[in-house]
């Protein structure tokens, strides 16, 4: 009951959180999209569509992006004097005056 999802008619599928926020664009299909449903363990979702084609797509949640997200950008939020404080402590680095103290 946290997340929801939708059929196009541009060939997408997309994810919504309960409060109507986008989540995802699942692209991939060539035409309308015409049916989406999620697995009973919510971990899966299956689109069919008019290009008479079916999709699995395993459903992130919010957390499992971020952290994937983190490890690949970590070099980057740590070394490049262009990241600010603000992008670090999203991904729990601290912040550079923090690594200066002794």
């Amino acid at each position: 009951g946290e997340r929801l999802v939708t059929a196009s008619d541009d060939g997408t599928a997309r994810l919504w959180d309960s409060q109507g926020n986008e989540l995802a664009v699942l692209e991939g299909h060539q035409d309308w999209v015409r049916s989406a449903q999620f697995s009973p363990d919510g971990e899966r979702l299956v689109t069919t569509s008019y290009d008479r084609t079916a999709r699995l797509w395993r459903v992130e949640t919010l957390d499992e992006l971020l952290e994937r997200g983190c490890e690949w950008l970590h070099d980057y939020l740590t070394t490049n004097p262009n990241a600010t404080d603000e992008d670090r402590a999203m991904c729990g680095i601290p912040p550079r005056e923090a690594e200066e103290k002794p």
